[in-house]
């Protein structure tokens, strides 16, 4: 009996001694998994989710928010100082992507955009443009609990318009600006960062006449507007979010020209040039002329040459809302320049090379382009293949590098299509555009098309095309914001066949020719 009992006590012992250990080893199993999903949360925490703005965590990124608006020109600069940290001590966020949005007018106008961490070139950090949410994502890299600073530009064309609608020589144009109240900081949850601080100001020209502006509690100080942006604190109320906008009714002395279409082509030849024809067409979208069109009024306003024909005691705006000249930067050599128009108004333009620089070509047309006029005309020059064209060993290609925008200087231009028509023989072409993205409606044609030159018979020249809706480009990119075009080339034998064969076509019957008259001869001096 006693055996017995003491076999019953062991295995009871060892049924509760395995038990313990199945319990341990499931609460061992329990906190480890505990231990993987506390590290997988930290993990996420630290790393990708937070590439994508706050996503959420409101109190980890807080920013300070300075917007200026420059309304001193007919494109309109817009300049952001932001300065953002982490706030909790200690916390970095590598990689992290700084997120904020405009309104849907205002996105569709902006020709440009840059950011970097100085205000004097901003063009450091790599920009992603959202066409559906209308956002804008900064890659500013490492973020910690210190302030870090950086800028962010971008120019926003056929912004203003005129009020009133109408008015005479000698008055001056008064327009309308608007934009968003605060700043569009939401990532793609709706969710936002916390704004410790928000600051707007509008900067004008001296002697700007200023008629209104909203809110009211904005403060000027002699040539701007000032406000500071009050943020709900509380943050279920959904007014933190509300489209509020601020607006300005103010004089500007400029005209209002934009170009509706652009159309650019670069013909690429395998005899030593390239060709590029720009063609134009656009309005003034100014203040209409009240009144009927006086030759006279018109020469009062184009310089001191007619200061003469000017009564005693009359003021003058500094500028005028009509259009009596269009620049153009060409590349310093440029050769071979033509331009005209379909009646004739343009022919008073002329060009002069400034320095080593660039090619200055002044558009000047002889009846100013009034508001509410449309104008269209053709520019076409020529530019030496070896200044242009370079061999990269490296991959065994050809590479185009040339300037990405129309020569127009300080013309904001919608619906811009360049083409590229390589030289017969040319494939695998490719194009390249500036790392940073500037502008956000790029987009490059993936099809390649094909064009029927002079020359082209047995083959036609392969052409690549791209697309920007809208294009702006500051005063100091302009001959420095370019693309690359790589290509190759088939043997030259191939290349040349179509100039060969147009050769033989042409000079065989005069050949045929010269080889009748001289037999007629031969048989005329028989017969003699």
């Amino acid at each position: 009996m006693s055996g017995r009992k003491n076999n019953t006590s062991n295995s009871l012992v060892e049924i509760k001694s395995n038990k313990k250990m199945w319990l341990l080893n499931s609460l061992n199993i329990r906190s480890l998994y505990l231990y993987l999903l506390a590290a997988l949360i930290i993990l996420e925490i630290n790393g990708s989710s937070l590439k994508v703005s706050c996503n959420g965590l409101e109190d980890l990124i807080q920013t300070e928010v300075t917007r200026t608006y420059y309304l001193t020109k007919r494109v309109t600069k817009v300049t952001m100082e932001v300065k953002i940290k982490t706030g909790i001590e200690g916390k970095t966020i590598n990689d992290f992507i700084y997120e904020f949005g405009v309104s849907d007018d205002i996105y569709s106008n902006i020709g440009f955009i840059s950011s970097g961490f100085s205000s004097i070139n901003p063009n450091n950090y790599v920009i992603q443009s959202d066409y559906e949410n209308k956002l804008f994502k900064v890659e500013i890299g490492e973020v910690n609990n210190k302030y870090k600073t950086f800028y962010i530009e971008y120019h926003i064309g056929n912004s203003m318009t005129p009020k009133p609608k109408s008015i005479r020589l000698g008055d001056n144009q008064l327009l309308e600006f608007r934009d968003l109240l605060r700043v569009r900081s939401t990532n793609t949850a709706g969710l936002k960062c916390s704004v410790l601080s928000e600051k707007l100001v509008i900067q004008f020209l001296p002697e700007t006449i200023i008629e209104k502006y909203l809110p009211l509690e904005m403060k000027r100080q002699n040539n701007k507007l000032t406000y500071t942006v009050v943020n709900n604190k509380n943050k279920n109320d959904s007014s933190e979010n509300s489209e509020e906008v601020f607006y300005v009714h103010f004089s500007l002395n400029s005209h209002l020209v934009y170009y509706d279409s652009v159309l650019r082509t670069i013909s690429i030849s395998h005899w030593g040039k390239i060709n590029v024809r720009e063609e134009y067409s656009g309005s003034n979208k100014g203040a209409l002329n009240k009144g009927e069109f006086h030759r006279k009024e018109i020469m009062l306003l184009s310089g001191q040459g007619f200061a003469r024909m000017r009564a005693p005691g009359t003021v003058l705006p500094q500028n005028t809302h009509i259009c009596l000249f269009i620049d153009h930067v060409l590349p310093n050599n440029a050769e071979g320049l033509e331009y005209f128009d379909q009646i004739g108004n343009i022919s008073y333009s002329n060009a002069w090379r400034v320095g080593n620089t660039h090619t200055m070509l002044q558009i000047q047309p002889r009846s100013p382009i009034m508001g509410g006029w449309n104008f269209d005309y053709i520019i076409e020059y020529n530019l030496p293949l070896d200044s242009f064209i370079f061999y990269d060993s490296n991959i065994n290609m050809y590479m185009l590098n040339l300037t990405m925008m129309p020569s127009a200087k300080g013309i904001f231009s919608k619906n811009i299509t360049t083409q590229i028509h390589f030289p017969k023989g040319a494939y695998n072409l490719f194009l390249e555009f500036p790392r940073h993205s500037n502008i956000p409606s790029l987009v490059k044609n993936p099809n390649i098309g094909s064009y029927f030159g002079w020359f082209d018979v047995l083959k036609p020249r392969p052409v690549m095309e791209y697309n920007i809706t809208s294009l702006y480009i500051p005063e100091p990119f302009l001959l420095d914001y370019k693309f690359s075009a790589y290509y190759r080339i088939e043997s030259k034998m191939i290349t040349y066949s179509g100039t060969f064969l147009i050769s033989i076509l042409v000079f065989i019957p005069f050949i045929i020719v010269i080889l009748l008259n001289r037999f007629n001869i031969n048989k005329h001096v028989k017969t003699d």
